[in-house]
């Protein structure tokens, strides 16, 4: 069987990813630089200023990979239209030069699966630690007054952390079994 031109699964992941480190990313970054310099002008004001400001300096960080690794990765994605629109019609060319094509593109596509998991990686991570920060930074400070409501609003903050937390434990934990059970 001859080789064929690799496509992302689903079609629209690729266009997906791209909004999300071209949009998301940098704006949730920004969010996160902007809190950052909240808690460091008015540190009294939060309960625990040091771990908040951790979180939301890794969130920047998270972030900015994100970006760094979406656009190293888009370079390495087209499609056989892309490739036509290059080198012409793959009907008039030598089979050979046509898999050569071929070959070539599907070792770009997985350069660009293997960096764009890479960027999702730093995106998930860096949700993961704006949800920390927020939690942290919600929570009311020891000497307030009436802290129920604050209290509410960095748990309802935390919760997803939480659930991501978990379901990344039980996804590594079946992973780990799966692996031992065939190994």
């Amino acid at each position: 069987m001859n080789p064929s031109w690799r496509k992302p699964a689903p079609l629209g992941w690729s266009a997906a990813r791209e909004g999300q480190y071209t949009t998301a990313a940098p704006l949730l970054g920004g969010a996160g630089i902007t809190l950052l310099g909240l808690v460091i002008t008015d540190r009294d004001t939060f309960r625990w200023p040091d771990p908040t400001l951790l979180a939301l300096a890794l969130t920047a960080l998270f972030m900015v990979m994100a970006v760094v690794w979406g656009v190293r990765s888009r370079q390495y994605l087209y499609s056989r239209g892309d490739v036509e629109a290059w080198w012409g019609p793959l009907s008039e060319m030598p089979d050979n030069r046509h898999a050569e094509l071929i070959q070539d593109q599907r070792e770009h596509y997985s350069t660009w699966a293997r960096l764009a998991g890479r960027a999702d990686f730093c995106y998930s991570s860096g949700l993961l630690c704006l949800a920390v920060g927020s939690s942290l930074a919600l929570a009311p400070p020891a000497h307030a007054a009436a802290p129920a409501w604050r209290w509410c609003a960095a748990a309802t903050t935390a919760a997803p952390v939480v659930a991501v937390l978990l379901t990344w434990t039980v996804r590594s934990l079946r992973d780990a079994l799966r692996n031992r059970r065939t190994g």
